[in-house]
């Protein structure tokens, strides 16, 4: 697609099949079947973008077959009004040496970046993507690489004198000495001049569609020398608090009007990092950007824990984000009604069918008990519905949630349950003030 003069209308989100571990796994276990449900859900959702991670290595097991699938997912999420955002080189790696263990935990640049004369290898792989997807109308645009600056796995640091106080102020033990900064510059000159070679190749040899570089930080943008090689300025996002998400936009928007050139935050959202859903989709629908969530799976990837949105089965985790995702917001300023699941009785209610069950359920001699388990579940789905809708409980496991998860089972012990509905029953009686 032609580089456009605004990107706010993308609605993207990151995406590795929801079957697999890795992004290397995607392209070797590749599953149109699920690639397909995966993106009905996107489309659901209101999504129109996909931003995917390719792999060298996969490409240099199997290229036939590696290039057949990443087409096939292009032409699948077009098919659901999804453009795709394929990142191109993420590994910064070529030579077979590069993708061997020793390689990743020995603290030194790979060799890919040391000698330039494999980067043909590149080349030649980029030119093959080209004929595979650089014609297909869901191709949004490029992105070079993945968070080419964020080299921890070679020199255990990403510093850069641009980066916000804050940050030196919280991490005071990682901040190298001059020497070692001018190691930390030295290196990370050699991933960007690696960056910029793939910017001018990839714009040779397609005129037609746009590039990114999926910044791990927006003052990046400069200081790799890129911000006049892209059509888009790209970033990532995982602030922490409303005031420092506001500081990286409007740091990028600085950059946008400087350099006339429109600007995407292609990953961003992460509940392990106070990066939440709903703050973010907020603040960033106050900015003329592009953005992608990371990321659109609750899967068997190594992310499932802090990051997605769908399981596979269409349930969500957090029904909060989908709200955001149609432009809703939870509440947090003034005029906030706190809500009485008690203002028609039903608290009460509760209570007192509660009291006749556990009578009935009492152990005792003689009485048919077959259904003690059955009556006690109920109880504590009318109990877990009331504290459920008040929010009055946490939700990352829902009260119904466990209450499902006895009835699944053969023989639920009926005691453990009425501990269970005494819990319940007096997260009730506190919160709505019963005596």
């Amino acid at each position: 697609m032609k580089p456009l003069k605004d990107y706010s209308f993308v609605r993207g989100f990151n995406y590795t099949q929801s079957n697999v571990w890795t992004d290397t796994n995607f392209w070797e276990e590749y599953d149109h079947d699920i690639v397909d449900r995966d993106m009905g859900y996107a489309e659901r959702l209101k999504l129109n973008s996909a931003r995917i991670f390719l792999t060298y290595s996969s490409y240099r097991k199997n290229k036939e077959q590696f290039l057949a699938n990443v087409k096939d997912f292009v032409q699948t999420a077009w098919a659901h009004g999804i453009t795709t955002n394929p990142i191109i080189y993420h590994g910064l790696r070529f030579l077979p040496e590069d993708f061997e263990p020793s390689a990743w935990r020995s603290g030194k640049p790979p060799k890919t970046l040391l000698d330039k004369s494999c980067w043909v290898l590149g080349e030649q792989y980029f030119d093959d993507l080209y004929e595979a997807i650089g014609k297909e109308p869901g191709l949004l645009f490029w992105d070079i690489s993945n968070e080419p600056g964020f080299r921890r796995r070679l020199d255990d640091s990403c510093w850069y004198p641009e980066e916000p106080a804050y940050r030196r102020d919280r991490y005071p033990d990682s901040v190298p000495d001059e020497e070692e900064m001018q190691d930390i510059r030295y290196r990370q000159e050699l991933v960007w001049e690696f960056i910029r070679h793939f910017c001018k190749y990839v714009k040779s040899k397609d005129s037609e569609n746009a590039i990114g570089v999926g910044n791990t930080f927006i003052y990046e943008t400069e200081a790799s020398g890129t911000a006049e090689l892209v059509d888009i300025i790209v970033f990532h996002d995982y602030f922490e608090t409303r005031s420092r998400v506001r500081e990286i936009y409007e740091q990028a928007l600085a950059l946008s009007k400087k350099y006339n050139k429109p600007v995407i935050n292609n990953e961003t959202c992460c509940i392990g990092r106070a990066n939440n859903y709903d703050m973010v989709l907020e603040l960033i629908s106050e900015y003329p950007f592009g953005w992608y969530v990371f990321e659109l799976m609750i899967g068997a990837d190594v992310w499932n824990r802090v990051h997605g949105i769908v399981y596979p089965d269409g349930k969500v985790r957090d029904p909060s984000i989908v709200a955001a995702l149609y432009g809703f917001y939870r509440k947090r300023d003034e005029g906030i009604i706190l809500p009485d699941v008690n203002q028609e009785g039903h608290v009460n209610r509760v209570m007192e069918l509660a009291r006749k069950v556990l009578s009935k359920t009492k152990n005792g001699f003689g009485g048919d008990h077959s259904r003690d388990t059955e009556e006690l579940l109920e109880v504590c789905e009318y109990a877990a519905n009331l504290l459920e809708g008040g929010e009055l409980v946490p939700m990352a496991y829902p009260p119904t949630a466990k209450v499902e998860a006895y009835r699944r089972q053969e023989h639920p012990d009926a005691d453990e349950i009425k501990d269970w509905l005494m819990e319940l029953l007096e997260i009730l009686r506190k919160s709505c003030h019963i005596v």
